[in-house]
């Protein structure tokens, strides 16, 4: 079954949480500017373990830790293109090899993460979209990752943290040349505004328009914001939303962490079913939410 069908069937799919506070529990260092995908190089197995931790705890859908893993990004490092495009696809084996291991009966997919420009930057600009790039760097900035995480397995892509929409253009222009589904988040600026100031609208009349895109929503942002995102969302939405936002903790870019730490038990318990009536279909967490989160999410919309 593709993930497609597969989509359509169900009422709630459960998305993973964060790498980086699932890798920072293992005491993998994470303050880099590679962040969570230098772990790709010095702790695979650390991967692997977040991956089956979120499987373990009921998640349907484990994203692999590439979201700033690039050939730009190991370029910067001493690596070369091929060892950087092994490394990417090292992080969609990891995902299928816990995959494999997890033995909770619920369905498991694959999705390949793309972060966008910003995240590369390691500056915090994927909260901004405060970076300046032509059209063609930034489709070679993306093309070479998608196409290794396509070729690695993955059985979805999932379009991260977008701060702005011409970056969302490009990356589903890149898309368009391989059969492959794909979600499509951004980060937001205010509850009617892309990160950059780009309209609310505007990206769902894109997504919407989007043969490969499947479902679509935002990450990592506020908590408190989700709701009413959502609702503004649902009025036109004609496919499944989702919401995946972080603790409502602050980012600091300079030290790679996070305010404070933030109960998040109401956040995926309560709060979560309020999203799913006002329109989200596939919730989870992003930086900040661990396994324990996850787990509260199967078993809120699950038991």
């Amino acid at each position: 079954m593709t993930f497609q069908n597969w989509l359509t069937k169900q009422d709630v799919v459960i998305i993973d949480g964060s790498m980086s506070r699932l890798l920072e529990a293992q005491h993998i260092q994470t303050n880099h500017k590679l962040w969570t995908a230098l772990a790709l190089i010095e702790a695979p197995e650390a991967v692997y373990q977040v991956h089956k931790r979120y499987f373990d705890a009921g998640a349907n859908i484990a994203i692999t830790d590439s979201y700033q893993a690039t050939v730009k990004s190991f370029a910067g490092l001493g690596y070369s293109e091929a060892d950087a495009i092994n490394l990417i696809k090292k992080s969609v084996q990891l995902a299928q090899q816990a995959r494999e291991d997890s033995k909770t009966p619920q369905t498991k997919w694959i999705a390949g993460s793309i972060g966008p420009y910003g995240a590369y930057l390691s500056d915090g600009s994927e909260y901004t979209g405060n970076y300046q790039i032509d059209d063609k760097t930034m489709y070679a900035f993306h093309e070479t990752r998608i196409k290794a995480l396509v070729e690695a397995g993955v059985d979805l892509l999932a379009i991260e943290t977008i701060p702005r929409l011409d970056e969302l253009r490009v990356i589903l222009s890149i898309i368009a040349h391989f059969d492959v589904p794909a979600l499509a988040s951004i980060s937001l600026k205010d509850t009617t505004h892309m990160a950059n100031g780009d309209s609310l609208d505007t990206f769902q009349d894109l997504v919407e328009a989007d043969p490969n895109v499947v479902a679509y929503g935002i990450n990592c942002t506020a908590p408190q914001a989700v709701a009413k995102t959502i609702a503004i969302l649902a009025k036109q939405a004609k496919k499944p939303l989702l919401a995946y936002p972080n603790s409502g903790a602050i980012f600091d870019p300079i030290s790679k962490t996070w305010s404070e730490d933030i109960s998040t038990k109401d956040i995926f318990s309560i709060e979560a079913k309020d999203w799913h009536d006002k329109g989200a279909k596939l919730i989870g967490g992003c930086c900040c939410a661990t396994d324990d989160d996850i787990a509260i999410l199967a078993e809120t919309f699950h038991n």
